[in-house]
Protein backbone atom coordinates (compact mmCIF):
# COMPACT_ATOMS: atom_id res chain seq x y z
CA UNK A 1 0.00 0.00 0.00
CA UNK A 2 2.83 2.83 0.85
CA UNK A 3 4.80 1.67 -2.67
CA UNK A 4 1.22 2.36 -4.40
CA UNK A 5 1.02 5.95 -1.95
CA UNK A 6 4.68 6.36 -2.93
CA UNK A 7 4.33 6.00 -6.88
CA UNK A 8 1.01 7.66 -6.76
CA UNK A 9 2.64 11.21 -5.05
CA UNK A 10 5.37 10.66 -7.71
CA UNK A 11 3.31 10.52 -10.56
CA UNK A 12 0.96 13.84 -9.30
CA UNK A 13 4.61 15.77 -8.86
CA UNK A 14 5.60 14.68 -12.10
CA UNK A 15 2.17 16.43 -13.49
CA UNK A 16 2.78 19.43 -11.37
CA UNK A 17 5.93 19.64 -12.43
CA UNK A 18 5.06 19.24 -16.19
CA UNK A 19 2.08 21.76 -16.35
CA UNK A 20 4.06 24.34 -14.73
CA UNK A 21 7.34 24.03 -16.36
CA UNK A 22 6.77 22.46 -20.12
CA UNK A 23 7.12 25.03 -22.59
CA UNK A 24 2.88 26.78 -22.98
CA UNK A 25 3.34 25.97 -26.59
CA UNK A 26 2.90 22.51 -26.64
CA UNK A 27 0.01 22.80 -23.62
CA UNK A 28 -1.66 25.21 -25.95
CA UNK A 29 -2.62 25.40 -29.40
CA UNK A 30 -3.58 23.19 -32.55
CA UNK A 31 -2.52 24.99 -36.04
CA UNK A 32 -5.32 25.63 -38.40
CA UNK A 33 -4.11 26.06 -41.90
CA UNK A 34 -6.72 28.41 -43.90
CA UNK A 35 -8.13 26.92 -46.93
CA UNK A 36 -9.74 29.41 -49.83
CA UNK A 37 -13.42 28.13 -48.73
CA UNK A 38 -12.13 29.47 -44.79
CA UNK A 39 -13.95 32.21 -42.97
CA UNK A 40 -13.55 33.42 -39.47
CA UNK A 41 -16.94 32.31 -38.78
CA UNK A 42 -17.06 28.69 -40.25
CA UNK A 43 -13.19 28.02 -38.62
CA UNK A 44 -14.28 29.56 -35.12
CA UNK A 45 -17.65 27.38 -35.24
CA UNK A 46 -15.13 23.82 -36.49
CA UNK A 47 -12.94 24.65 -33.04
CA UNK A 48 -15.93 25.73 -31.32
CA UNK A 49 -14.44 28.94 -30.32
CA UNK A 50 -15.61 32.79 -30.67
CA UNK A 51 -14.65 34.51 -33.97
CA UNK A 52 -13.52 37.43 -31.50
CA UNK A 53 -11.10 34.44 -29.96
CA UNK A 54 -9.79 33.48 -32.83
CA UNK A 55 -9.08 37.10 -34.54
CA UNK A 56 -7.29 38.19 -31.18
CA UNK A 57 -5.65 35.44 -30.62
CA UNK A 58 -3.90 35.57 -33.94
CA UNK A 59 -3.61 39.41 -33.97
CA UNK A 60 -5.81 39.25 -37.73
CA UNK A 61 -7.13 43.09 -38.49
CA UNK A 62 -9.80 42.40 -39.32
CA UNK A 63 -11.96 38.80 -40.91
CA UNK A 64 -9.39 38.66 -44.14
CA UNK A 65 -8.48 35.67 -44.62
CA UNK A 66 -5.62 34.15 -47.28
CA UNK A 67 -5.25 30.79 -47.71
CA UNK A 68 -2.16 28.83 -46.48
CA UNK A 69 -2.23 31.27 -43.57
CA UNK A 70 -1.61 29.21 -40.29
CA UNK A 71 -4.01 30.37 -37.26
CA UNK A 72 -3.24 29.19 -33.79
CA UNK A 73 -6.31 27.12 -32.38
CA UNK A 74 -6.46 28.12 -28.55
CA UNK A 75 -9.62 27.24 -26.56
CA UNK A 76 -8.07 29.76 -23.46
CA UNK A 77 -10.58 32.47 -23.04
CA UNK A 78 -8.91 35.61 -24.16
CA UNK A 79 -8.71 38.26 -22.21
CA UNK A 80 -8.46 41.31 -23.45
CA UNK A 81 -6.40 44.23 -21.64
CA UNK A 82 -6.44 47.91 -21.72
CA UNK A 83 -4.84 49.41 -24.93
CA UNK A 84 -1.48 48.95 -24.30
CA UNK A 85 1.61 49.13 -26.70
CA UNK A 86 2.95 45.86 -25.22
CA UNK A 87 -0.81 44.24 -26.13
CA UNK A 88 -0.39 45.77 -29.77
CA UNK A 89 2.70 44.38 -29.75
CA UNK A 90 1.95 40.93 -29.48
CA UNK A 91 -0.98 41.31 -31.79
CA UNK A 92 1.80 42.43 -34.52
CA UNK A 93 4.11 39.56 -33.95
CA UNK A 94 1.25 36.89 -34.09
CA UNK A 95 -0.55 38.94 -37.32
CA UNK A 96 3.27 38.16 -38.72
CA UNK A 97 3.71 34.31 -37.80
CA UNK A 98 0.52 33.59 -40.11
CA UNK A 99 2.41 33.92 -42.86
CA UNK A 100 4.54 31.41 -42.11
CA UNK A 101 5.61 29.27 -45.38
CA UNK A 102 4.48 31.88 -47.62
CA UNK A 103 6.65 32.44 -50.77
CA UNK A 104 9.36 34.91 -50.55
CA UNK A 105 9.54 37.51 -53.91
CA UNK A 106 11.96 40.30 -54.30
CA UNK A 107 9.90 43.28 -54.36
CA UNK A 108 6.78 42.42 -53.28
CA UNK A 109 4.59 42.88 -49.92
CA UNK A 110 1.43 41.19 -50.15
CA UNK A 111 -0.06 37.71 -49.31
CA UNK A 112 -1.06 36.86 -52.62
CA UNK A 113 1.86 37.97 -54.17
CA UNK A 114 4.39 37.19 -51.89
CA UNK A 115 7.21 38.85 -49.44
CA UNK A 116 10.55 40.28 -49.24
CA UNK A 117 12.06 41.15 -46.00
CA UNK A 118 10.81 44.83 -45.85
CA UNK A 119 7.77 44.06 -48.11
CA UNK A 120 6.76 42.03 -45.02
CA UNK A 121 7.27 44.43 -42.24
CA UNK A 122 5.45 47.14 -44.22
CA UNK A 123 2.59 45.02 -44.44
CA UNK A 124 2.34 43.20 -41.17
CA UNK A 125 2.81 46.81 -39.71
CA UNK A 126 0.23 48.53 -42.31
CA UNK A 127 -2.42 45.72 -41.61
CA UNK A 128 -2.01 46.61 -38.23
CA UNK A 129 -2.54 50.27 -37.96
CA UNK A 130 0.94 51.49 -37.74
CA UNK A 131 1.13 54.50 -40.48
CA UNK A 132 4.46 54.29 -42.50
CA UNK A 133 5.69 54.44 -45.95
CA UNK A 134 6.82 51.45 -48.08
CA UNK A 135 10.42 51.65 -47.71
CA UNK A 136 13.56 49.38 -47.64
CA UNK A 137 15.12 47.48 -45.01
CA UNK A 138 17.43 50.09 -44.64
CA UNK A 139 14.60 52.54 -44.09
CA UNK A 140 12.47 50.67 -41.73
CA UNK A 141 16.14 50.61 -40.02
CA UNK A 142 15.82 54.52 -39.58
CA UNK A 143 12.62 55.02 -38.63
CA UNK A 144 12.54 52.78 -35.77
CA UNK A 145 13.32 53.61 -32.41
CA UNK A 146 15.89 51.46 -30.81
CA UNK A 147 15.14 49.22 -27.77
CA UNK A 148 17.16 47.83 -25.09
CA UNK A 149 14.43 45.66 -24.38
CA UNK A 150 12.60 44.02 -27.15
CA UNK A 151 9.08 42.73 -26.71
CA UNK A 152 7.07 40.76 -29.64
CA UNK A 153 6.02 43.32 -32.72
CA UNK A 154 9.32 44.80 -32.27
CA UNK A 155 11.89 44.25 -34.97
CA UNK A 156 15.11 43.01 -35.32
CA UNK A 157 17.78 44.14 -37.81
CA UNK A 158 21.05 41.92 -38.65
CA UNK A 159 23.69 44.44 -39.14
CA UNK A 160 27.55 44.55 -39.43
CA UNK A 161 29.80 47.15 -37.04
CA UNK A 162 33.05 48.73 -37.72
CA UNK A 163 36.02 48.55 -34.45
CA UNK A 164 34.27 51.35 -33.03
CA UNK A 165 30.40 49.42 -33.24
CA UNK A 166 29.01 51.89 -35.41
CA UNK A 167 26.90 50.39 -37.83
CA UNK A 168 28.09 50.31 -41.32
CA UNK A 169 25.70 47.76 -43.09
CA UNK A 170 21.73 46.96 -42.86
CA UNK A 171 21.66 43.50 -44.22
CA UNK A 172 18.30 42.35 -43.58
CA UNK A 173 15.42 42.47 -40.52
CA UNK A 174 12.42 40.69 -39.53
CA UNK A 175 9.63 41.01 -36.71
CA UNK A 176 10.73 39.76 -33.32
CA UNK A 177 8.44 37.17 -31.71
CA UNK A 178 11.00 36.84 -28.47
CA UNK A 179 13.09 34.40 -27.20
CA UNK A 180 15.38 35.16 -29.91
CA UNK A 181 13.09 34.20 -32.56
CA UNK A 182 12.05 36.24 -35.58
CA UNK A 183 9.76 35.98 -38.90
CA UNK A 184 11.74 36.60 -41.74
CA UNK A 185 11.42 36.62 -45.98
CA UNK A 186 14.86 37.06 -46.93
CA UNK A 187 18.47 35.47 -45.96
CA UNK A 188 18.33 31.23 -46.05
CA UNK A 189 14.85 30.82 -47.46
CA UNK A 190 12.46 30.60 -50.08
CA UNK A 191 9.52 31.69 -47.96
CA UNK A 192 8.66 33.84 -45.13
CA UNK A 193 9.86 31.70 -42.18
CA UNK A 194 10.31 31.59 -38.47
CA UNK A 195 13.67 31.76 -37.71
CA UNK A 196 16.54 32.27 -34.65
CA UNK A 197 19.44 34.33 -34.08
CA UNK A 198 21.59 31.33 -34.13
CA UNK A 199 20.72 30.08 -37.60
CA UNK A 200 23.81 29.49 -39.62
CA UNK A 201 22.68 32.77 -41.82
CA UNK A 202 22.51 35.29 -39.17
CA UNK A 203 24.98 34.06 -36.40
CA UNK A 204 27.84 35.99 -37.56
CA UNK A 205 26.47 39.16 -37.67
CA UNK A 206 24.96 41.50 -34.76
CA UNK A 207 21.55 42.44 -34.46
CA UNK A 208 19.77 45.54 -33.01
CA UNK A 209 15.94 45.65 -32.16
CA UNK A 210 13.75 48.52 -32.96
CA UNK A 211 10.58 49.54 -32.27
CA UNK A 212 7.35 51.30 -33.95
CA UNK A 213 5.33 50.27 -30.61
CA UNK A 214 6.51 52.35 -28.24
CA UNK A 215 5.58 52.24 -24.38
CA UNK A 216 5.80 56.20 -23.33
CA UNK A 217 2.14 56.73 -25.64
CA UNK A 218 -1.52 56.83 -24.65
CA UNK A 219 -4.06 56.41 -27.66
CA UNK A 220 -7.22 58.94 -26.58
CA UNK A 221 -10.33 56.80 -26.31
CA UNK A 222 -13.84 58.02 -26.70
CA UNK A 223 -14.81 59.76 -23.78
CA UNK A 224 -11.24 60.68 -22.03
CA UNK A 225 -10.49 64.39 -20.92
CA UNK A 226 -7.39 65.44 -20.86
CA UNK A 227 -7.70 65.66 -17.00
CA UNK A 228 -8.22 61.76 -17.34
CA UNK A 229 -5.61 61.08 -19.17
CA UNK A 230 -3.05 62.76 -16.76
CA UNK A 231 -4.39 61.04 -14.34
CA UNK A 232 -3.96 57.54 -15.15
CA UNK A 233 -0.01 58.36 -15.52
CA UNK A 234 0.29 60.23 -12.63
CA UNK A 235 0.62 63.48 -14.11
CA UNK A 236 -0.88 67.07 -14.15
CA UNK A 237 -3.05 67.99 -17.10
CA UNK A 238 -0.86 71.23 -18.04
CA UNK A 239 2.58 68.03 -17.85
CA UNK A 240 0.50 66.27 -20.60
CA UNK A 241 -0.28 69.54 -22.34
CA UNK A 242 2.97 70.60 -22.83
CA UNK A 243 4.50 67.63 -23.72
CA UNK A 244 2.30 67.26 -26.91
CA UNK A 245 2.22 70.69 -27.39
CA UNK A 246 -1.40 70.84 -26.85
CA UNK A 247 -2.86 74.28 -28.08
CA UNK A 248 -5.75 73.53 -25.09
CA UNK A 249 -7.64 71.17 -23.01
CA UNK A 250 -9.41 69.62 -25.74
CA UNK A 251 -7.78 66.37 -27.26
CA UNK A 252 -9.59 63.81 -29.58
CA UNK A 253 -10.00 60.19 -29.98
CA UNK A 254 -7.11 58.39 -31.76
CA UNK A 255 -4.77 61.41 -30.68
CA UNK A 256 -1.44 59.52 -29.28
CA UNK A 257 -0.32 61.68 -26.23
CA UNK A 258 3.18 61.56 -24.78
CA UNK A 259 3.30 60.62 -21.55
CA UNK A 260 7.15 60.15 -20.91
CA UNK A 261 9.16 63.35 -19.86
CA UNK A 262 11.32 62.47 -22.82
CA UNK A 263 9.76 62.46 -26.72
CA UNK A 264 9.44 59.28 -27.97
CA UNK A 265 10.87 60.44 -30.90
CA UNK A 266 13.71 63.23 -30.58
CA UNK A 267 13.64 64.44 -34.01
CA UNK A 268 13.69 67.92 -33.30
CA UNK A 269 15.90 69.96 -31.61
CA UNK A 270 14.44 72.98 -29.53
CA UNK A 271 17.76 74.94 -30.15
CA UNK A 272 17.14 74.78 -34.04
CA UNK A 273 14.14 76.02 -34.86
CA UNK A 274 12.95 78.16 -37.27
CA UNK A 275 10.17 79.67 -35.27
CA UNK A 276 9.60 79.86 -31.33
CA UNK A 277 6.44 77.72 -31.93
CA UNK A 278 8.46 75.44 -33.96
CA UNK A 279 8.74 72.38 -31.74
CA UNK A 280 5.19 72.67 -29.88
CA UNK A 281 3.76 72.78 -33.54
CA UNK A 282 5.85 69.33 -34.74
CA UNK A 283 4.76 67.90 -30.85
CA UNK A 284 0.95 68.59 -31.86
CA UNK A 285 1.05 67.55 -35.40
CA UNK A 286 2.87 64.08 -34.09
CA UNK A 287 -0.40 63.56 -32.16
CA UNK A 288 -2.47 62.72 -35.18
CA UNK A 289 -0.01 59.96 -36.51
CA UNK A 290 -2.49 57.66 -38.47
CA UNK A 291 -5.43 60.12 -39.33
CA UNK A 292 -6.51 60.04 -42.47
CA UNK A 293 -5.61 61.72 -45.62
CA UNK A 294 -8.49 63.30 -47.41
CA UNK A 295 -8.38 65.01 -50.66
CA UNK A 296 -8.58 68.87 -49.79
CA UNK A 297 -9.59 68.55 -46.65
CA UNK A 298 -7.93 70.15 -42.96
CA UNK A 299 -8.94 69.00 -40.12
CA UNK A 300 -8.90 66.07 -37.40
CA UNK A 301 -12.99 65.24 -37.74
CA UNK A 302 -12.72 65.28 -41.93
CA UNK A 303 -8.95 64.20 -42.45
CA UNK A 304 -6.18 66.11 -43.89
CA UNK A 305 -4.50 66.68 -47.19
CA UNK A 306 -0.64 67.43 -47.15
CA UNK A 307 -0.63 70.77 -47.19
CA UNK A 308 -4.01 71.25 -44.66
CA UNK A 309 -2.17 69.62 -42.13
CA UNK A 310 0.29 71.86 -42.20
CA UNK A 311 -2.20 74.70 -41.88
CA UNK A 312 -4.36 73.28 -39.16
CA UNK A 313 -1.29 72.38 -36.91
CA UNK A 314 -0.31 76.07 -37.40
CA UNK A 315 -3.36 77.70 -37.47
CA UNK A 316 -3.72 76.15 -33.96
CA UNK A 317 -1.16 77.42 -32.40
CA UNK A 318 -2.27 80.94 -33.69
CA UNK A 319 0.45 81.44 -36.26
CA UNK A 320 -0.55 84.09 -39.11
CA UNK A 321 -1.12 81.16 -41.63
CA UNK A 322 -2.95 80.94 -44.66
CA UNK A 323 -5.01 78.00 -46.05
CA UNK A 324 -3.02 77.35 -49.21
CA UNK A 325 -1.93 74.27 -51.74
CA UNK A 326 1.70 72.67 -51.85
CA UNK A 327 2.62 74.78 -54.74
CA UNK A 328 1.35 78.21 -53.45
CA UNK A 329 3.26 77.34 -49.95
CA UNK A 330 6.19 76.53 -52.34
CA UNK A 331 6.43 79.89 -54.28
CA UNK A 332 5.24 82.00 -51.27
CA UNK A 333 8.66 80.98 -49.49
CA UNK A 334 12.27 81.19 -49.63
CA UNK A 335 14.10 78.74 -50.82
CA UNK A 336 16.66 77.57 -48.24
CA UNK A 337 19.56 75.03 -48.85
CA UNK A 338 20.19 74.14 -44.64
CA UNK A 339 16.82 73.27 -43.39
CA UNK A 340 15.78 73.85 -39.34
CA UNK A 341 13.60 71.96 -37.49
CA UNK A 342 9.69 73.43 -38.68
CA UNK A 343 11.17 74.31 -42.08
CA UNK A 344 8.93 72.94 -44.94
CA UNK A 345 9.94 70.44 -47.01
CA UNK A 346 8.22 70.13 -50.69
CA UNK A 347 8.01 67.49 -53.30
CA UNK A 348 7.03 67.65 -56.58
CA UNK A 349 5.37 65.05 -59.55
CA UNK A 350 4.05 62.53 -56.92
CA UNK A 351 0.93 60.62 -58.34
CA UNK A 352 -0.20 61.75 -61.54
CA UNK A 353 0.15 65.48 -60.95
CA UNK A 354 3.04 67.73 -62.19
CA UNK A 355 5.23 70.72 -60.31
CA UNK A 356 5.20 70.90 -56.57
CA UNK A 357 2.46 68.47 -55.34
CA UNK A 358 3.29 67.24 -51.85
CA UNK A 359 4.58 68.79 -48.21
CA UNK A 360 5.70 68.12 -45.27
CA UNK A 361 7.14 70.02 -42.10
CA UNK A 362 10.84 69.12 -41.61
CA UNK A 363 12.10 67.49 -37.97
CA UNK A 364 15.69 67.35 -38.62
CA UNK A 365 18.37 65.00 -39.82
CA UNK A 366 16.03 63.82 -42.53
CA UNK A 367 12.72 63.00 -40.50
CA UNK A 368 9.85 65.32 -41.63
CA UNK A 369 5.77 65.00 -40.50
CA UNK A 370 3.14 64.41 -43.68
CA UNK A 371 0.52 62.78 -44.82
CA UNK A 372 -0.20 60.49 -47.78
CA UNK A 373 -3.15 58.68 -49.22
CA UNK A 374 -1.51 54.93 -48.03
CA UNK A 375 -0.67 55.86 -44.77
CA UNK A 376 -2.16 58.49 -43.25
CA UNK A 377 -0.26 61.04 -41.20
CA UNK A 378 3.11 59.70 -40.30
CA UNK A 379 6.93 60.38 -40.42
CA UNK A 380 9.21 59.67 -43.37
CA UNK A 381 13.01 60.11 -43.78
CA UNK A 382 14.30 61.48 -46.63
CA UNK A 383 16.44 58.90 -48.00
CA UNK A 384 13.34 57.08 -49.27
CA UNK A 385 13.78 56.34 -52.91
CA UNK A 386 10.95 57.71 -53.42
CA UNK A 387 11.12 60.87 -51.17
CA UNK A 388 14.70 61.26 -53.04
CA UNK A 389 13.51 61.03 -56.38
CA UNK A 390 10.79 63.20 -55.98
CA UNK A 391 12.27 66.12 -53.74
CA UNK A 392 12.45 69.53 -54.72
CA UNK A 393 13.46 72.17 -52.49
CA UNK A 394 12.98 73.26 -48.73
CA UNK A 395 11.12 76.21 -47.70
CA UNK A 396 12.05 79.03 -44.54
CA UNK A 397 9.39 78.95 -42.65
CA UNK A 398 10.68 81.98 -40.48
CA UNK A 399 9.88 84.20 -43.27
CA UNK A 400 6.10 83.58 -42.53
CA UNK A 401 6.35 84.94 -38.94
CA UNK A 402 8.79 87.73 -38.97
Amino acid sequence: MRKIRICSIAVIALLITAFFFMPSTQAASKVHTVSSSDTVKSIAAKYKISPTQLLKHNGLPDEKLYPGQKLQINSATYKSAQYQWYERGRQIASFAKTFDGFKKEMGEESPEKGFDSSGLIYWTLSQQGIPLDRTTIDGFYKLGMETDSPKAGDLIFFVKKDKAGKVTEVLTGGIYLGDKHFVHSGYGSSAVKVKSVTDKWFKDYSYVFKTFTPKGEHVVQKGETLSSVAARYNKSAAAVKKLNGLPSDTILEGQFLQVYNEPIFPFYSEKDAAYDKATDVIKYAYTFRGYEYVWSEESPEEGFDCSGLVYYVMKQHDLPISRKSAASYSSWLDMISEPKTGDLVFFENTGTRTGVTHMGIYLGNGYFINTTERAGVHISHLSSSFFTKKFHSYGDSASLFQ
